[in-house]
């Protein structure tokens, strides 16, 4: 199983994580450190939406909706996202680096992706973020291509990075690893890019046993 730490399907399918420039190699095959900036001005990027917990017909469990803020004028829904009976839906916005330890793990037929340690005195663990945590959504930057039209040849479109989220579900790992790694890339803006300040996640902790 792979293990990472990290220091981002619910999209538009024609958006891919932005990729940061190449800096060198810091990873091996099974493990790979993450090393991203730390932002002061980190607000809340994620949070549920109240009153939106709902059962869902012929499986066990709950659906619960939540909210991202991607910078626009009203934040993004993301609806429907299931969770096990007995479990708690958890956000947090973590200033970066996170400080968690991600690990692929066998469920049933699928893969999740878990919090397999929290770095002690990180962000992560000021944001309460426990070993045991499966992710389920994290916020991203994605690189979405310009519109193409008849004058394309002429003015070529221009790519924008902008922030959007990202749904783990039965995604591999590698791809969920670029999504929180994507945060490193500055997004696009009328007034010029900005640094990403923070990641949203929402976690499924687990009820005891």
């Amino acid at each position: 199983m792979n293990r990472a730490i990290a220091g981002p399907s619910t999209y538009v399918p024609s958006r891919t994580a932005a990729r940061p420039r190449p800096r060198g190699s810091a990873h091996t095959s099974r493990r790979r450190a993450l090393t991203v900036r730390l932002a002061e001005d980190a607000v809340g990027a994620v949070w549920v939406v109240e009153g939106s917990r709902a059962e869902t017909p012929g499986e066990a469990g709950f659906a619960e909706d939540f909210y991202f803020d991607l910078g626009g004028s009203t934040p993004a829904p993301v609806k429907g996202i299931r969770f096990n009976t007995g479990s708690t839906p958890v956000t947090v916005t973590i200033p970066r680096p996170l400080g968690i330890v991600f690990e692929e793990k066998l469920d049933g037929i699928y893969t999740t992706i878990v919090v397999d340690e929290v770095v002690e005195g990180s962000n992560a663990a000021r944001a309460d973020v426990q070993v045991g945590d499966v992710l389920r959504i994290t916020s991203a930057v994605f690189n979405v291509p310009g519109v193409v039209d008849v004058t394309a040849w002429l003015n070529p479109p221009k790519s924008t990075n902008c922030k959007a989220y990202f749904v783990a579900d039965k995604q591999s790992f590698d791809k969920v690893m670029s999504a929180i790694q994507s945060h490193v890339v500055q997004v696009d803006t009328p007034d010029g890019p900005i640094d990403v300040g923070e990641v949203g996640l929402v976690l499924e902790r687990k009820g005891a046993a």
